[in-house]
C-alpha cells in the first residue's frame, strides 16, 4: 500500500538546559544557531527536565522561538519563591494575608507569616486555623484570607421599661404564624387595683469594650439613662423600690412612653343628643350607637357596641366598633372621623377618615381616607369580602386585603413606606427647635450684657437668666433627640409592602415610598414591594 501522507517534517531536537551557580536561573542553548524552536516544544522540554513550574522569561522564549544567531545560552526561566503581603484594614479592625505560590522556589512558611504579623504588631484575634489553611493552600494557588479580626465592642443598652400588665394598646386580633387573623380574640379590658405592679424600670448598661488586632481597646458606648415619666396619672413609684411603678387607684392601665397611666372607666348606653358630647379622662364603653354629629373624646380606649354614624371619635388608646362606621361626604370631607393613638377596628367603614397606629376591618373599606403608622388589614384569611375601594389608604409598613379596587370602581390610592404623620411631627419639632434657638441667643446676649454691666440689672437677674438658659438647653437636647427619631421614621420604605390575597383591579394607584405604579390590568393575588428602586408585583404568595 502506498504512503499517501507524504514526507514528514523532521522534529527539531529540544534545547539543552543548565542552571547558574545559585541554581535559581535556567539557561537554554539552541541545538543549532539560528534555528527557531516551537514554543510548545520548549515548554514540553522544560517539563521533562523538571523545570515546568519555573517562571518563564518572555525575552528568553522569544529569542528561542525566532531563532537566535550564535550559540550563546539564553536566560529562559527563574526559580521564584512564594510571596506574601499583609494588609491592615479598617484602622486595626482586620489583617488580610495575600499569598502567591512559588514558581520553582520555596513556598511561604507559617513561621514567615507569623513573623510578619509580629513585625506589624498584630497580637489579638489571630485565626490560627485560617492561617494554617491559607499557608497550605498558598503552596498551589493564590490566596487572600482574613487571618486576624478585632473583637468588636458590645454597646450598652438604653434604659428598658418592662410592662408588668397587658398593654391596653395591644388588645387587637391575634395573627398566627401563617398570617391568619382571629377577629374573635380581642382580649378584655384590663383593670388593676391600687398597689398592682405596673412597670419595672431596668437601668441602662455600660457595655463591654472591644479590642483591635494590635491589642488596643475599642471603647463601647454606654446606654442612655431615662427616668419614669414625671406626669403619669394615678401611678406612683414604690417607696422601697424606685424602679417599680404601682397603681394608685382602681382602673384601666395604659402603657405609654416611660410609664403606665391608670384611668377610670366610663360606661354609657349610647351617645346622642340626650347625652351630648363626651370628653373623658379614661376609657369609654358605649353599649349601643353613636349618632351623627356627636363627638367622643377619651384619653384611654373607646368601645362601641353598635354603629358609629357620621360621628367623631378620638382616643388615646384603641377604638373598637363592633358593628360598622357609616359617614357621608360634606364638601368632599368624610363626616365619620376616628383618631386613635393605638388601633382602630370595625366591621366595615364607609366615607370615613381614620388616623391610628393600625387598622383592622372585617369586610369593606369604601371611600375612606386612612392614615396609619403601621398596618392596615382588611378581611380575615379565607373571607369572601375584605375589599378596599375608593379613597386613599396610607400605612407605614403593610396594607393587607383580599380585593384592591373594583371592576369599573372609583380611583383608589394605596401607599406604604412612609409614616404618614412623621413629616408633620418633624416639622413641628423643627419649629420648636428654632424657637428655642432664638430664645437661647437672646439669653446669651442678655447674660453677656449683665456680666459687662452688673449695675444695670437686678441682683437676682444672673441667677434667673442662667436657670432659664439651662432649661432651654435641656429642652433643645430633648428636641434634637426627638428630631432624629422622626427623621428615622421617614426612612422605612424598604420592607414595606401591599398584599392582595384575591384580585387587584385596573385604576388602582400603588405607592411605596416615593415610587408610584398605576395598574392597567386586572391581576390575581400577590405582593407589591420595592426591589432595586422599583415597585414589582410578586405573585408568589
Amino acid at each position: 500500500m502506498r504512503d499517501t501522507e507524504g514526507p514528514r517534517e523532521p522534529v527539531s531536537p529540544p534545547p539543552q538546559f543548565h542552571t547558574d551557580e545559585t541554581g535559581t536561573a535556567l539557561y537554554a542553548s539552541p541545538p543549532s544557531p539560528g534555528q527557531p524552536l516551537d514554543a510548545d516544544l520548549v515548554r514540553a522540554a522544560l517539563g521533562a527536565a523538571g523545570y515546568g513550574d519555573w517562571a518563564i522569561i518572555d525575552e528568553g522564549m522569544k529569542a528561542l522561538t525566532r531563532g537566535q544567531e550564535g550559540d550563546a545560552p539564553v536566560l529562559l526561566a527563574r526559580a521564584l519563591d512564594g510571596a506574601m503581603a499583609l494588609k491592615i484594614q479598617g484602622k486595626g479592625r482586620e489583617a488580610v494575608l495575600h499569598l502567591d505560590p512559588p514558581q520553582g522556589g520555596q513556598p511561604v512558611t507559617l513561621e514567615q507569616v507569623r513573623e510578619a504579623l509580629a513585625q506589624q504588631g498584630v497580637v489579638h484575634g489571630i485565626d490560627e486555623a485560617a492561617l494554617e489553611a491559607a499557608v497550605e493552600a498558598g503552596k498551589q494557588a493564590p490566596q487572600e484570607v482574613v487571618v486576624a479580626e478585632a473583637t468588636p465592642p458590645e454597646h450598652g443598652e438604653d434604659t428598658r421599661f418592662e410592662p408588668l400588665v397587658p398593654e391596653a394598646h395591644d388588645r387587637r386580633p391575634r395573627v398566627d404564624e401563617r398570617g391568619r387573623v382571629d377577629y374573635r380574640d380581642l382580649g378584655g379590658v384590663v383593670q388593676v387595683s391600687p398597689g398592682t405592679p405596673l412597670m419595672r424600670r431596668h437601668p441602662a448598661t455600660p457595655g463591654t469594650p472591644g479590642r483591635d488586632i494590635f491589642g488596643g481597646v475599642i471603647p463601647s458606648k454606654p446606654g442612655k439613662e431615662y427616668a419614669f415619666d414625671a406626669h403619669l396619672r394615678n401611678a406612683e413609684r414604690d417607696p422601697e423600690d424606685p424602679d417599680l411603678l404601682r397603681a394608685a387607684i382602681q382602673g384601666v392601665p395604659s402603657v405609654v412612653d416611660r410609664g403606665v397611666m391608670v384611668d377610670d372607666l366610663l360606661q354609657v348606653d349610647g351617645v346622642d343628643l340626650s347625652v351630648g358630647h363626651l370628653t373623658f379622662d379614661g376609657t369609654v364603653q358605649i353599649r349601643h350607637d353613636v349618632v351623627e354629629g356627636m363627638h367622643v373624646e377619651a384619653t384611654g380606649d373607646i368601645h362601641v357596641g353598635g354603629m358609629v354614624e357620621g360621628a367623631r371619635l378620638e382616643a388615646g388608646g384603641d377604638i373598637v366598633v363592633h358593628k360598622g362606621v357609616v359617614g357621608r361626604l360634606d364638601q368632599g370631607e368624610p363626616t365619620a372621623v376616628l383618631r386613635a393613638g393605638g388601633g382602630v377596628s370595625a366591621h366595615f367603614i364607609e366615607n370615613g377618615r381614620v388616623e391610628a397606629h393600625h387598622l383592622l376591618v372585617r369586610e369593606q373599606l369604601v371611600h375612606c381616607h386612612v392614615s396609619v403608622r403601621q398596618s392596615v388589614m382588611i378581611g380575615p384569611e379565607g373571607a369572601r369580602k375584605g375589599q378596599i375601594m375608593g379613597g386613599e389608604v396610607r400605612a407605614g409598613h403593610l396594607v393587607d386585603c383580599r380585593l384592591l379596587g373594583g371592576p369599573n370602581g372609583p380611583h383608589t390610592v394605596v401607599a406604604v413606606g412612609l409614616d404618614p404623620q412623621a413629616q408633620d411631627r418633624l416639622a413641628a419639632v423643627e419649629a420648636q427647635l428654632e424657637e428655642k434657638r432664638r430664645l437661647q441667643e437672646e439669653l446669651d446676649k442678655a447674660l453677656r450684657f449683665a456680666h459687662a454691666h452688673p449695675e444695670r440689672v437686678k441682683p437676682d437677674f444672673l441667677e434667673r437668666a442662667g436657670n432659664t438658659l439651662a432649661q432651654t438647653r435641656e429642652a433643645m437636647a430633648a428636641l434634637e433627640a426627638e428630631r432624629e427619631e422622626r427623621m428615622q421614621a421617614l426612612q422605612q420604605a424598604q420592607g414595606a409592602c401591599i398584599q392582595v390575597r384575591g384580585r387587584a383591579y385596573p385604576g388602582v394607584e400603588v405607592r411605596i415610598g416615593d415610587r408610584v405604579r398605576r395598574l392597567s390590568n386586572e391581576s390575581v393575588g400577590g405582593l407589591f414591594l420595592l426591589r432595586e428602586g422599583e415597585i414589582i408585583f410578586d405573585h408568589a404568595l
